[in-house]
């Protein structure tokens, strides 16, 4: 089989505050250590056979995270964080059984839910045509307009919570319980290597019971930011998408045309 991860940092055991993710930061050896963990467990659980195949997609800051020696090779690695477009489909094609987002988070706005945000810390909400999402509910529709599954989340209590939600049958691996912002009862690596590994196994008979998340076109993705340097910009750049001013809308024919926009315009 054939499996894209999206692979995030915030989500993953033992992690509990922003200075064990950010590059460079005090602690951040511990959140890539332990990210490295929970991959090698996924890994392990989803590559049963000689043919079975993962992409890897590092969503994390700068997309440099994955130490790639780690990697056996039927493990492709996709670094840098290159854009999603209409043409490359968010790097998520037919090809593939399924997608799994490993080490994930709550959205922007979850009361008491750990490291909660969406992709960036500035923006403070977003809906597709009034569905309120996060990174895990973009991701899956995203790679649900290719016809792909989400199938597996890891993530804190919050996080695999939200999955649930989203998108009936979802596995989930739960890494560590939410209990405020930047606290967590977590548990050992030795128990989510565990976790990890049976949710992974567990997806190849899941699949066959899990939908593509799909939202019928033409899609609007609104988003609510905060002050700050990212409004300001986008303010600069793209001032005809903004209904309010912390408030705006981008329009497309699909979720990663108007995703796209959003990205273009940030960078």
């Amino acid at each position: 089989m054939k499996w894209m991860v999206r692979v995030d940092m915030e989500g993953v055991t033992g992690v509990v505050r922003m200075n064990q993710v950010i590059p460079g930061a005090s602690e951040y050896s511990f959140g890539q250590r332990m990210m490295m963990h929970d991959l090698h467990a996924l890994l392990g659980g989803l590559l049963q056979r000689p043919e079975d195949e993962v992409v890897l997609y590092d969503i994390h800051f700068f997309g440099t995270n994955i130490d790639l020696e780690a990697l056996g090779p039927n493990v492709t690695a996709i670094c840098g964080k290159p854009h999603y477009t209409p043409d490359n489909g968010s790097f998520v094609d037919e090809s593939f059984d399924g997608l799994i987002l490993l080490g994930l988070h709550a959205k922007a706005g979850m009361p008491d839910a750990l490291l909660a945000h969406s992709y960036e810390h500035d923006i403070t909400h977003m809906d597709v045509n009034g569905l309120e999402v996060g990174e895990i509910g973009l991701e899956a529709l995203m790679a649900g307009e290719s016809g792909v599954p989400l199938v597996m989340v890891t993530a804190d209590s919050e996080g695999a919570a939200e999955a649930e939600r989203l998108v009936p049958n979802v596995v989930t691996a739960v890494t560590k319980l939410s209990l405020s912002g930047e606290g967590a009862a977590c548990y050992p690596p030795s128990r989510t290597a565990e976790l990890l590994r049976a949710g992974a196994m567990a997806c190849v008979q899941a699949v066959k019971h899990i939908r593509p998340l799909c939202i019928e076109g033409p899609i609007r993705l609104e988003m609510r930011l905060k002050e700050g340097d990212l409004l300001r910009k986008l303010h600069d750049r793209i001032p005809e998408a903004f209904l309010t001013p912390n408030r705006l809308a981008l329009n497309g024919d699909s979720v990663i045309e108007a995703w796209r926009q959003y990205l273009t315009a940030k960078s």
